[in-house]
């Protein structure tokens, strides 16, 4: 309402409030006394002023929302706040692939150029895409007459080029890439003197302008509006001008974001080098697609990035400068060399967990090694890229349920504990730095479904070893978390999938498992309830630390398997700890397959229920639920 003496009030910003206010303000006037505001076309025109009152109240609370990083909602906005701090968002990047090239040409010429940008197509869920090779390529003819180019890049996109005559005269022109989906790590600017004069200079972007002076050949690239960027060039003290007449090329790709992930397969669109009988080998499967970073992403990297100052100093840098222009980069996690067991000095470890799969290619690596980190790095600290390290959650839970209060069958029941168990992994886990709490798993399985009661659950930790079959090797397996030993005489808290192995008599042995015997690791096999050693010492486990060492480990066949390493084989312990803590680079994951579920059905009655957890090795825990 208006005040006493007749101001108008306007803190508030209702609607209702602000058409009341306009009553009692116009109420409070001698001009009308007597009116009737409520009950005459004064009322129309007062919906009208408080509507119109309203909504300029709510334009002018959007416009302060846009000019700040945290409150603002149009990508636009988010990009000018970042632009502030230093920050580019980063552009849709095209997947890249790595294939070996065979020409057989029809005559025998010395050599064989392949320029850039040469087009290579190939399918993923049906749909046709254009890769290009990333840099020329000269192919000359082997020893054995053929002509072969291994390790050539593909980048997955089609070429654009855009040409632009400077006019210095024109403050507001500008040059612009006017595809949302173009590749910035791909572009590459070069400027011709003139229309006449057809001499060509490439620039190249600042990223550092602490070295750029009047006559760098630089440029400058940000993203303006859609999605769409903008180069711009010196003014001749920071970088050099522009003279009127330049010609200004910009050359890039225009991709398809992520949705090119996972193409193995690839064909010529024409010829290769004049050549059209080309052999295509994939070395490196497409990847490393990502779609242009969104709003969230900006508002949560443009600080860091601010505090990086765009060098790789500290580990946190390393993090920040990845997740900034590498977009296939789900999670990211660094740490320094002298951290690392054993200590490397002089080195930063950067492991990087994909969008797509589990691991980066070795192509990746290189890209994240050498244009991302390599450029802003320390003299003396060699940036190394690593896969994350996965470790399994292997659960089985004893769960009881009251058949009486639902319709669901045990299996039914059983299904859904199983998908809450692995949601739950996927929920709060699955990353670097996530670790495993019981007590919120135990609670995720008793809200799974109405009619369960209770649960018993127990846990194991499990890794994967690729042992290289029929030879003696060491192999290392942190599990990184103490493992359960209340005592000396105490077995059981190492186990394994079976494998085939032979004891010191030369004899072959199937079935046989890993255990742990006060601090050694030994295979055995079992002959009805009997353990019978194998080899009495493989290796050693450390309890605390959760480090195991197999040293002069040599199954012979895993699976039916007799040579290589291709077919894993589990190693299991049981942690201390009912709670699980990672290490740096490791990520814990709970998959169906690990997830053992036994249903109990109470039926309403309070009968005791016997029942037991089975454990890897084929001996049971008394549950006594």
């Amino acid at each position: 309402m208006a005040s006493s003496d007749g101001k108008l009030n306007i803190s508030e910003l209702d609607f209702t409030k602000i058409k009341e206010n306009l009553t009692g303000f116009l109420t409070s006037q001698s001009d009308f006394v007597g009116y009737n505001f409520s009950g005459s076309s004064f009322d129309v025109l007062l919906d009208i002023m408080a509507y119109n009152t309203h909504y300029n109240s709510y334009y002018a609370n959007m416009i302060a929302n846009e000019m700040f990083l945290d409150s603002a909602s149009l990508r636009n906005s988010v990009v000018a706040r970042a632009k502030h701090l230093g920050y580019r968002p980063r552009s849709a990047q095209g997947s890249k692939a790595i294939v070996t090239l065979t020409i057989t040409p029809t005559d025998s010429p010395a050599s064989i150029s392949i320029p850039k940008n040469t087009q290579f197509q190939g399918e993923v869920g049906g749909v046709t895409y254009i890769w290009c090779t990333a840099n020329s390529h000269s192919v000359n003819v082997n020893a054995n007459g053929i002509y072969t180019v291994a390790g050539v890049d593909l980048t997955q996109g089609i070429p654009t080029t855009f040409r632009y005559t400077a006019n210095t005269g024109d403050p507001d022109q500008k040059f612009t890439l006017p595809n949302a989906n173009t590749d910035i790590s791909r572009l590459t600017v070069s400027v011709q003197v003139s229309a006449v004069d057809t001499e060509t200079t490439v620039y190249t972007e600042a990223v550092d302008i602490t070295t750029v002076n009047s006559t760098s050949t630089v440029y400058f690239v940000d993203e303006i509006e859609d999605g769409k960027y903008e180069v711009q060039f010196g003014d001749g003290i920071l970088g050099k001008k522009l003279a009127n007449g330049n010609i200004v090329i910009l050359s890039s790709l225009v991709c398809d974001a992520d949705v090119t992930n996972g193409a193995k397969s690839f064909s010529v669109v024409s010829d290769v080098g004049g050549y059209s009988n080309v052999k295509i080998e994939t070395t490196g499967t497409a990847d490393g697609g990502a779609v242009a970073a969104d709003i969230e992403e900006i508002k949560f990297n443009a600080p860091k990035n601010y505090e990086s100052q765009n060098r790789c100093v500290t580990v946190h840098d390393y993090v920040t400068l990845v997740k900034r222009d590498y977009g296939s980069a789900e999670a990211v996690v660094a740490w320094g060399g002298e951290d690392a067991d054993p200590a490397v000095y002089g080195k930063v470890y950067v492991a990087i967990k994909p969008t797509s799969g589990s691991v980066l290619s070795e192509s990746s690596k290189k890209y994240v090694e050498d244009e991302i980190l390599a450029k802003r790095n320390i003299v003396g600290i060699t940036p190394e890229v690593v896969d994350p390290d996965y470790m399994y959650l292997k659960v089985n839970s004893t769960v009881k349920y009251d058949s009486g209060t639902t319709t669901n069958s045990a299996s039914v029941l059983k299904s859904a504990v199983t998908t809450a168990v692995t949601d739950f992994g996927s929920t709060n886990l699955k990353t670097f730095d996530k670790s495993f709490r019981y007590s919120k798993l135990v609670k995720t399985i008793d809200e799974a479904e109405v009619s369960i009661k209770s649960n018993q659950t127990s846990i194991q930790l499990k890794r994967l070893l690729y042992p290289l079959l029929g030879e003696a090797s060491a192999y290392t397996l942190p599990f990184s978390n103490q493992v359960y030993h209340p005592a000396n005489n105490f077995w059981g808290a190492v186990t394994s999938s079976t494998f085939s192995y032979r004891d010191s008599a030369n004899t072959l042995w199937d079935k046989c498992r890993l255990q742990d015997a006060n601090g050694v690791v030994q295979v055995y096999r079992t002959s009805g309830e009997e353990r019978i050693i194998v080899n009495n010492n493989v290796g050693t486990i450390a309890y605390l630390t959760g480090k195991m060492s197999l040293t002069s480990f040599q199954p012979i066949v895993i699976s039916s398997e007799t040579t290589g390493n291709t077919t894993p084989m589990e190693v299991f312990i049981t942690p201390a700890s009912s709670d699980v803590n990672p290490l740096r680079e490791q990520i814990i994951l709970i998959e169906a397959a690990d997830v053992s579920v036994t249903m109990l059905d109470d039926a309403g009655t309070g009968t005791y229920v016997d029942g037991t957890i089975s454990t890897t090795d084929g001996t049971t825990l008394s549950t006594g639920y």
